[in-house]
């Protein structure tokens, strides 16, 4: 709506109707175009611009969250006011209440609540009235008193009073509806995440889990955000500079405000295995998001020793694809056992970090950091966390058992276009392939466990009976780097 006059005599009806009291113009539903429509008072046609469902909601909002409002309520009741504040966004269009978020708005708005009947407030801050609710009122707020308000806000623009509409949130149980019949409510409160590499995958993934429900993250990383991470990484430009971790526990309380996150800014590596074991001992599950080989077969090797299921998602170089694989400790094939059967797939990871780029690689041809779109990373990233979902989800009976027949492979690939010199390259168009292996689909592969694996097999003893060695006459071995003697 751009005509300012057209803006005025919709403002002037709209809050004659609200204040019932007379006005200069009045809304009439035109049945021959089938609008709502603002005259002038005596005006013989409408000259004014026909109202639409958005022209309709143009005047600002406030929200309130209820839980804020139970935990204070003693002292509401007892002082008569108290004060808070919201944070203004779109030029004062949508004030909320600031402890609802994590990120409150650069612009905050000081308020004072309070009751009727106390003394109203002489301030220019926001004044938001409670008031007895009429019976049957959907919006009002349920007090820890026994009785339901409804709300009002006023604030002073350009000398005038504005009167704002005020909606009362309850977090929890609202977030819960939308997940109500796939996941009950509390289902995943109980379960633990542990979450090593928060690039892309590993953020979405927390992410995507914190809308899911899931009670407690432990997210480890050593880089901060960059700006050239934001063209893919949840977080945004007004976040560089700040550690992965805390940008995505921010994320996290953001969708999930009942989280339990801890966020640790350290490297794994063999010097601090004993710290990343005591993690992997109190998560349910890892998520292993790092782009090198080493950190990779030590995680594998802490999760295999501590029988914790682990996933580890990765893209390939220029995110021309990606893969997925899930590892059930003596169940399935380990990260080792993948690396053993299939080296070319293993190696092929996309580098994300100048630090990783530099460091030693498994060849000594030189190693460039990749670019990549989101939209190529993001169907990993959710195959990712759909892996996750369902074996935090093992033993719980919910409505997404069913996919445990579809989901049962160690291995799933992706492939986002037939990159020109990979194996992939002469894979036939999406449209013209029905039997045949081609871009945008997955793929769950299933290969062995290898029974002479040094993470998950028994590699000391086949090594001995292939040269005839009787461990048992043996004095102690000395331990192999990365597990105990």
């Amino acid at each position: 709506m751009s005509d300012p006059q057209q803006q005025q005599m919709i403002r002037e009806a709209m809050k004659s109707i609200a204040e019932r009291k007379p006005g200069r113009t009045k809304l009439v539903y035109d049945k021959t175009k089938r609008t709502i429509v603002a005259v002038a008072e005596g005006a013989q046609a409408p000259r004014a611009l026909n109202i639409t469902a958005d022209d309709a909601d143009m005047f600002a909002v406030a929200t309130l969250s209820s839980a804020w409002l139970r935990e204070n309520w003693t002292q509401l009741a007892r002082d008569g006011s108290i004060l808070t504040s919201l944070s203004s966004w779109d030029g004062g269009d949508a004030l909320t209440h600031s402890v609802l978020g994590v990120q409150p708005s650069p612009i905050v708005e000081e308020g004072v609540i309070f009751l009727d009947g106390a003394a109203s407030p002489a301030t220019d801050s926001l004044r938001i009235k409670l008031s007895p609710a009429a019976t049957g009122s959907k919006t009002a707020f349920a007090a820890p008193d026994g009785k339901s308000y409804d709300a009002i806000c006023a604030r002073i623009r350009t000398g005038e009073e504005e009167k704002i509409d005020v909606f009362f949130a309850d977090v929890q149980p609202e977030l819960a509806t939308r997940r109500s019949g796939i996941l009950e409510s509390t289902v995943l409160h109980d379960k633990g995440v542990l979450i090593i590499g928060l690039g892309t995958g590993g953020a979405h993934a927390a992410v995507e889990l914190a809308k899911c429900g899931v009670g407690r993250f432990i997210l480890v990383d050593r880089d901060r955000l960059g700006v050239g991470n934001v063209v893919r990484h949840p977080g945004g430009i007004s976040q560089v500079g700040r550690y992965k971790v805390n940008v995505v526990r921010d994320l996290i309380h953001e969708k999930n405000p009942a989280a339990d996150v801890t966020a640790l800014q350290v490297e794994v590596g063999y010097e601090n295995q004993d710290q990343v074991k005591a993690l992997v001992a109190g998560a349910d599950l890892v998520i292993c998001g790092t782009d090198n080989r080493p950190s990779k077969l030590l995680i594998n090797q802490l999760c295999i020793e501590g029988n914790k299921p682990a996933l580890y998602g990765g893209a390939f170089r220029r995110a021309y694809g990606g893969q997925v694989l899930r590892v059930r400790p003596k169940q399935s094939p380990c990260q080792q056992c993948f690396v053993s059967a299939m080296p070319d797939e293993a190696s092929d990871v996309e580098v994300s970090t100048t630090e990783d780029a530099e460091a030693i690689a498994y060849s000594d041809q030189p190693v460039a950091v990749e670019p990549g779109l989101s939209l190529d990373v993001l169907p990993i990233a959710n195959m990712l966390t759909k892996l996750a979902l369902l074996d935090l989800l093992s033993d719980k009976e919910t409505s997404l058992a069913v996919l445990k027949r579809d989901f049962d492979a160690p291995w799933y690939l992706w492939l986002n276009r037939p990159e020109p010199g990979t194996q992939y390259a002469n894979w036939p168009p999406l449209s013209e392939s029905s039997d045949e292996m081609t871009i945008h689909r997955w793929y769950g592969i299933y290969f062995e466990r290898d029974p002479e694996c040094p993470a998950c097999g028994n590699f000391l003893g086949s090594l001995a009976g292939h040269y005839g060695i009787d461990l048992g006459s043996l004095e102690d071995l000395p331990a192999l780097p990365g597990k105990e003697s």
